[in-house]
């Protein structure tokens, strides 16, 4: 009687042991597969998948694998650089205004904002492409990242053929320290 009383608590403590045994190993293993969130760029292209997370609102489906539409109003996030916060930094939008825009519209202003600040405001009377830049004041980008709202004063309207209101092609985006 005694041999199986042993066995049974010999295998009670193996059984216990390996079990403690496992959990760590799950654990470490799961802490090393933990990935924090995709880290925020403070500059992408629109056709950065990962960066597609810092579109906040605004922007259409990638088109031709390199660019979206805008809407009349669209905010990105963009990833403070560093020393932006003692030296100020410039915001870089590189957009593309077709023809059609332009002959829609007669030419519009865009403007960039963050909060209650207005950062620039652009006139637009021609079709082509460009980069809006425009300073960001260092008091301004003291946070690890900074919302950037875009504003069209008019836009294309939807057609029966395209229900969306279309503003800008948008290519990239960034901020780079001065």
């Amino acid at each position: 009687m005694r041999f199986p009383v042993f066995l049974a608590v010999l295998i009670l403590a193996g059984s216990t042991m390996a079990c403690r045994g496992k959990h760590n190993a799950d654990t470490v293993q799961n802490e090393e597969q933990a990935e924090p969130g995709p880290r925020i760029a403070s500059a992408f292209k629109m056709s950065d998948a990962v960066a597609s997370a810092q579109l906040l609102h605004g922007f259409y489906g990638l088109e031709s694998g390199t660019w979206r539409w805008t809407a009349g109003k669209f905010s990105l996030l963009l990833r403070c650089p560093l020393a932006a916060a003692q030296r100020g930094a410039t915001l870089t939008f590189s957009l593309s205004v077709p023809d059609v825009v332009i002959q829609k519209t007669g030419g519009f202003t865009l403007t960039a904002s963050t909060g209650s600040t207005t950062l620039k405001a652009q006139p637009y009377r021609k079709s082509g492409a460009y980069t809006f830049t425009a300073d960001i004041a260092p008091e301004l980008l003291v946070k690890e990242t900074i919302t950037i709202d875009f504003a069209m004063d008019k836009t294309m309207p939807p057609t029966p053929n395209d229900r969306r209101e279309l503003g800008v092609i948008a290519i990239s985006a960034g901020l780079e320290s001065k």
